[in-house]
């Protein structure tokens, strides 16, 4: 009995090593400010489930997407009003509604 459970308590050691192996290894690209970095850049901009899908589906982007972007040195909303206007896109951005 006592062989078992040293059997089973090594297993469990080496699944947690190998476990936290590959989270390093698979994050060792990751840039932690960027939630985007591990997607390519053409794949979040046109994809089925990049920037136009989080832009349908975040109607608020005062809370999720200007503070970070200011963050990263690209500006807020000035900088999404920029792109558009670069690649011909005629949309009205939503306003962060007025303080009552």
């Amino acid at each position: 009995m006592e062989r078992k459970k040293r059997i089973i308590r090594t297993l469990i050691t080496i699944s947690l090593i190998a476990g936290l192996i590959a989270v390093l290894y698979f994050s060792r690209d990751a840039d932690p400010k960027n939630p985007h970095s591990t997607v390519p850049r053409e794949t979040w901009i046109h994809g089925p489930k990049g920037h136009g899908y989080a832009v349908m589906n975040n109607q608020q982007p005062w809370k999720q997407c200007y503070e970070c972007h200011e963050e990263q040195g690209l500006g807020g909303e000035v900088y999404c009003q920029s792109c558009h206007d670069q690649s011909g896109v005629k949309v009205e951005i939503p306003q962060k509604p007025a303080d009552k």
